[in-house]
């Protein structure tokens, strides 16, 4: 019995992380960009980017939802409420505090930029949970546009 309870705590422990992740641009559910088409190199100022995806992970495993719901694009913002959205970092942080850890961000690459958007790929310390996903801009700000 304990076996199977600590298998299925495991099971959803990793559904519970990927909720907030899709994996690599080919993942069923990722919309394809228009800018996914036009790399470009990132600019040599990617310093407002990179905070809003700073700022973003840190609200995300916090659990600060209301912020981390704030950093979504406007599409995400459309597509789920905020109540929908404040699920999954609460089951990605008790699913952290269920396997004794915190999951802050470790490592962050920009990659494709174009004018208003941006290829991310970021990690909180374990590769299963790597995130690419796009970022627009929007309103003078980088928002996460994986929804």
């Amino acid at each position: 019995m304990r076996a199977v309870l600590t298998t299925t705590a495991g099971v959803c422990a990793l559904l519970a992380l990927s909720a907030c992740t899709h994996g690599a641009a080919t993942s069923p559910g990722q919309r394809p960009t228009a800018a996914a088409s036009a790399p470009t190199s990132p600019p040599a100022d990617t310093a407002a980017l990179e905070s809003s995806v700073r700022a973003y992970v840190k609200a995300y495993y916090e659990p600060d939802t209301a912020a981390a719901y704030r950093l979504l694009s406007a599409t995400c913002r459309d597509e789920w409420t905020e109540e929908f959205f404040a699920g999954l970092p609460e089951r990605a942080t008790a699913t952290a505090r269920q396997l004794g850890t915190t999951y802050t961000l470790r490592r962050l690459i920009v990659g494709r930029v174009t004018k208003d958007t941006a290829q991310v790929t970021y990690g909180v310390g374990e590769p299963r949970f790597d995130e690419t996903s796009t970022w627009v801009l929007e309103d003078g700000g980088w928002h996460n546009d994986l929804c």
